[in-house]
């Protein structure tokens, strides 16, 4: 009894050249996406004899491709719908004014660095509603795209 296996071994051939088609396009176009890293840390400002803390935001654009960043804030996502979102934008008057603009253009690896005055704005996120909740800087794109960066707790900040 002889099995003609030659069928079989074409459509393993062609299942292969398919798979490396996939990984090559997809290798091709991972360049050109959109990466971009948010950091932030606390600063001290010495203002008339005071310690001022500042949360200093900066947003890095890592990718190859150039974008406009057009609000950054604080949110914090609902675990049941991904879409919903509970927010707080800083609007320009809550930026200091060493901080970069809004909305603005980043090349390639170019940074812009937001400073907001730390104190008031964890008032402002517990009037809003954010008390205890695990909470995450953000940035968002024209496109509408959210980036964000490592969750912090409000009860954690006020230490």
């Amino acid at each position: 009894m002889i099995i003609d296996l030659g069928n079989i071994w074409e459509a393993l051939s062609a299942i292969g050249t398919i798979a490396v088609v996939i990984v090559s396009l997809h290798l091709a176009r991972r360049d050109y996406r959109k990466k971009l890293e948010i950091d932030y840390w606390t600063s001290y400002e010495v203002f008339s004899g005071d310690n001022i803390s500042l949360w200093c935001i900066d947003i890095v654009n890592t990718g190859a491709v150039p974008f406009k960043i057009y609000e950054i804030g604080i949110c914090k996502k609902r675990l049941l719908r991904k879409s919903a979102k509970k927010t707080m934008a800083f609007s320009s008057r809550d930026l200091e004014q060493e901080s970069a603009k809004l909305p603005i253009l980043l090349m390639p690896q170019e940074d812009a660095t937001y400073f907001v005055m730390k104190d008031e704005c964890l008032i402002e996120l517990k009037k809003s509603g954010f008390k205890n909740q695990n909470l995450k800087m953000y940035a968002k794109d024209t496109t509408g795209k959210y980036y964000f960066a490592k969750r912090f707790k409000i009860r954690n900040e006020l230490g």
